[in-house]
């Protein structure tokens, strides 16, 4: 069986006109969440030689509740039949399990996912007319190194609470065994909850890890900041780029090899490539980043080589 994974990137690409091929890009939220604006952008951008790509958002971090992420998957469902597309990209979890779960399981039609957050075993993939990427955070760095600034074990997670956050903290609290971290956590729903949690964080543990805050009400990006300067004493780390302003050190993820590897990826069916010998892969790279501002704010000395290989974030 042929593996199509980052070969694709090396093969030689044969060009459509708009006018004949067409594709849907369904992202699991909406306009100005910077995950999935970035790797809308990589698959419009790769794909615009390659067909029309048709993008609906189904809203599902504003609209939690279960009906209304089952009514937008409905809306989803119908655009796609409506269009019938050659291929279909997906980002993120509920567009797997409300949108190709439940209706496109060895269908016709290719989808290719992307943003599925560890494992996409709930939802049975691989079909044979689904492949995609799944989505790793680099917990075990984190943890290792945590553990080698030797700033002690005892560390507290603060998200929100979404289906995103719950797969990441099981994840953490997995490998927080193994590494021998005490681990906390507070996934919350407002900011005050946020700051509250933050605030038990700076007293009872020795390092906080950011989840998402998308999903957080009343959240202003300014007063957290402020908010932040002026009670932060822990070191802070994150995962996720967006979070940056708030955090100290992140060990980043790319939605931009997300966005690059699905749209290849269908650029490759549309090539003629059969999806079934496809292989679901996994994000392989992340970026060190570092908020000096904050960190200088704490007092908190951190090692040359970490200031070194970090790219410099500017929180303002």
């Amino acid at each position: 069986m042929f593996r199509f994974n980052y070969i694709i990137l090396l093969l030689p690409i044969l060009l459509f006109s708009t006018s004949n091929k067409k594709c849907v890009y369904i992202n699991s939220y909406h306009d100005g969440f910077v995950w999935s604006d970035t790797i809308a952008k990589e698959i419009k951008y790769i794909l615009k030689d390659s067909c029309d790509v048709i993008q609906f958002n189904m809203d599902t971090k504003r609209k939690k509740d279960e009906a209304s992420i089952k009514s937008s998957a409905l809306q989803a469902k119908k655009l796609i039949d409506k269009t019938n597309p050659d291929v279909v990209i997906t980002s993120d979890d509920n567009a797997a399990k409300y949108l190709i779960k439940p209706y496109y399981k060895d269908s016709s039609i290719p989808f290719v996912f992307t943003g599925v957050n560890w494992t996409a075993d709930k939802y049975g993939f691989p079909y044979s007319n689904v492949t995609g990427m799944i989505e790793i955070i680099p917990i075990r760095a984190l943890y290792e190194m945590a553990v080698d600034l030797s700033i002690g074990r005892k560390a507290t997670f603060i998200g929100d609470n979404t289906i995103t956050d719950k797969k990441d903290l099981s994840y953490f609290i997995k490998y927080s065994k193994k590494y021998g971290i005490d681990l906390s956590y507070n996934l919350v729903d407002d900011i005050n909850e946020w700051k509250n949690s933050y605030l038990e964080a700076q007293l009872n543990s020795d390092f906080i890890i950011l989840g998402h805050n998308s999903a957080i009400k009343n959240w202003n990006d300014k007063k957290v900041k402020d908010f932040l300067l002026k009670n932060s004493k822990k070191l802070v780390l994150a995962t996720y780029e967006w979070m940056m302003p708030f955090s100290m050190i992140g060990l980043i993820i790319k939605a931009e090899e997300q966005g690059q590897w699905a749209a290849n990826t269908a650029k490759g069916i549309l090539n003629g490539y059969a999806i079934k010998n496809i292989s679901i892969t996994t994000n392989k790279t992340w970026n060190n980043f570092i908020n000096l501002k904050l960190v200088d704010s704490a007092k908190i000395k951190l090692p040359r080589k970490i200031l070194i290989k970090s790219k410099k974030y500017d929180m303002d």
